[in-house]
């Protein structure tokens, strides 16, 4: 029939032009959207890597923070484990005290490493506390993980006084030395409390996103070592 008639040859024809052009179109938009996502991904590693930068001049220290990128192995939510595991360790100068950034929002700190892997305590961990502000310029309070989610967390003890409403910005103190301040941590998703009482509970939706997060930046930082030195009675005194 199709070497008989031109009809149908051109109905053919018309078909196998139409479900080529279809079937290019649909790889094209995936392989757009592969692209779209490892710019995306890459554009968020230099924001951080720029805001590390721009610590490092505002406090006259040439090269801050080091910055460097690491694969998830191990992710928070998965077997009700909180933490995270990178394929980053010590032999790759990853070192316990570094800071993790997942998608541009701060993710947690580096406690322990292998020689080629890293444990990371996350936000979302039961027993851990950070400390964030609301805004840039509003009241600090202490971030703690919310039970049964790897996707909320909650700021606790916030004044009254600070006016804090859905979709606000949190972002890190800079106070703890995991992070330099600035760094965002979430938004506010809803705040919880009695008019009444003197101090709010602010429920924050982390922009980490562990379910999902396949690749993180690290941050670590000279002076935070340092620091912490200063606090240690076994540390040599600096001349």
């Amino acid at each position: 029939m199709n070497t008989t008639y031109s009809h149908h040859r051109t109905a053919m024809a018309q078909w196998s032009m139409w479900f080529t052009g279809s079937w290019m179109n649909a790889l094209g938009n995936a392989t757009d959207w592969a692209q779209l996502s490892e710019t995306n991904r890459l554009v968020m590693a230099e924001n951080v890597r720029l805001r590390a930068d721009i610590e490092a001049l505002r406090g006259g220290e040439q090269a801050c923070w080091q910055t460097n990128r690491a694969r998830v192995l191990r992710s928070p939510g998965w077997g009700q484990s909180p933490w995270m595991v990178l394929d980053r360790g010590g032999r790759d100068g990853l070192a316990p005290g570094a800071g993790i950034v997942s998608l541009g929002h701060a993710a947690g700190k580096v406690v322990d490493t292998t020689a080629h892997e890293s444990l990371v305590l996350t936000l979302a961990h039961p027993k851990a506390q950070w400390s964030v502000r609301m805004g840039n310029q509003g009241a600090a309070g202490r971030l703690v993980s919310r039970k049964g989610s790897v996707e909320l967390a909650e700021v606790l003890d916030m004044p009254r006084a600070q006016l804090v409403l859905p979709g606000d910005t949190v972002t890190t103190t800079g106070y703890d030395g995991v992070f330099p301040p600035d760094i965002p941590v979430g938004v506010v998703a809803d705040v919880e409390g009695n008019e009444a009482d003197e101090f709010q509970t602010v429920v924050i939706a982390l922009g980490a996103q562990y379910l999902s997060a396949r690749h993180v930046t690290w941050l670590q930082s000279a002076r935070t070592a340092r620091i912490d030195s200063l606090s240690n009675p076994s540390s040599p005194t600096a001349p």
